[in-house]
């Protein structure tokens, strides 16, 4: 989802603004709205025609690993779906939600300094499919709190799928610690974040877990009951050890399984999505943007940057109902999430994000007014329910 400028071909505009009139033996001829209809969708599968041919480029750019050609292809690709998406997630909701997965990450992706080829291709493979799945999808006929339904369905699956990427994650980040290797320790300490900034509204459901996993220092009464990532985090980067850590790595793999297990049983309904994502968007830009969160490593922005992206899973779920309920809605929070997620990829570094402490007053300021803003959007979506 980027900034919208749905820019379909006159005969679209046309029909989008009541349609088309034509004469027939002196008479007006009026189109009905199955023939509004029908011609949308043909227009659709045309437009996804088109960027499977963009997609096979991008393809080829990958397989040649040409940066060069990557950043132009997906460039390219990127913007033709700009174009026409809106009407896709109008009119195929849960579709549109599958392509956005997996194309919103090849255009970022290709922005990188040292793209990663091999998740790059296996996007690109999954939107060869998703694309594919919506150029033969058919107009659904429920109604909407039934397809709502299965896009709940979707977004648990979403979060049992995350759930289990952090516990394979984190093995590999505790595993480094308990050896001692410092600098792999690092490195997949940020990559096992992630996991856990996307879905942290779910583990923040169950309880305890949530603090036994993600607290910072100030959030425990004494230091001898902290536990989780962050205790590692400050041996890592402050102590320059891994001394003592075993027994807190252990624990941390124990409490992310236990997380894992618990998405098992994750029975969520909308509003509960929602007030998840609300309160994580504004804890992202009242707190975290401080950069507490990470005071020891300082990777806040990519805390920050899978706090917005678990967020926009949860707008993805919820769009049948505003397509129904309020569209102007639907439009400002797309429009929202393309300004954050275009402000955060000017701080990307390699596969990765500058370090907070590089930020400047300002650009921290532009950040959490950002946040808010997208805060709150997501707020005025409890209406809907």
């Amino acid at each position: 989802m980027k900034n919208k400028k749905i820019v379909l071909s006159l005969a679209i505009a046309g029909i989008l603004l009541g349609g088309c009139a034509t004469q027939t033996s002196g008479k007006k001829a009026t189109t009905t709205s199955s023939e509004k209809t029908t011609k949308v969708e043909k227009q659709i599968k045309n437009e996804v025609s088109k960027m499977l041919n963009e997609l096979e480029e991008v393809q080829a750019s990958i397989s040649k690993k040409d940066a060069g050609e990557l950043t132009s292809t997906a460039k390219t690709m990127h913007k033709h779906w700009l174009d026409f998406e809106n009407t896709v997630r109008s009119e195929y909701p849960l579709e549109y939600t599958n392509v956005e997965k997996f194309e919103t990450p090849i255009y970022y992706g290709s922005q990188y300094d040292a793209p990663d080829y091999a998740s790059l291709s296996e996007n690109a493979s999954n939107l060869k499919d998703a694309l594919e799945s919506l150029e033969n999808a058919k107009k659904t006929k429920e109604k909407t709190s039934e397809v709502l339904d299965t896009a709940v369905k979707n977004y648990v699956s979403y979060v049992q799928e995350q759930a289990t990427e952090l516990v394979s994650a984190t093995k590999v980040f505790t595993d480094a610690v308990r050896a001692g290797d410092i600098e792999k320790a690092k490195e997949n300490y940020v990559k096992s974040r992630v996991y856990y900034e996307r879905i942290e509204p779910v583990a923040e459901s169950f309880g305890d877990l949530d603090p036994e996993i993600d607290a910072r220092i100030n959030d425990v009464d004494s230091e001898a009951d902290w536990t989780g990532y962050h205790v590692i985090e400050r041996a890592l980067w402050e102590k320059k050890t891994t001394d003592g850590m075993t027994e807190y790595a252990n624990k941390l793999d124990e409490d992310v399984a236990k997380l894992q297990e618990l998405t098992k049983k994750l029975e969520w309904k909308p509003k509960d999505m929602v007030a998840g994502a609300m309160e994580l968007l504004n804890e992202a830009a009242t707190t975290k943007i401080t950069g507490e969160e990470e005071a020891y490593s300082h990777t806040d922005l990519m805390d920050l940057a899978a706090n917005v992206e678990g967020s926009k899973v949860v707008y993805q779920a919820i769009i049948p109902a505003l397509n129904e309920n309020d569209p102007k809605l639907a439009d400002q929070l797309d429009s929202q999430f393309n300004t954050m997620e275009d402000l955060l990829a000017t701080y990307q570094s390699g596969d990765s994000y500058v370090p907070y402490t590089q930020l400047s007053e300002d650009q921290i300021r532009k950040l959490s007014t950002s946040l808010s803003n997208l805060s709150e959007l997501m707020s005025q979506t409890g209406k809907i329910f």
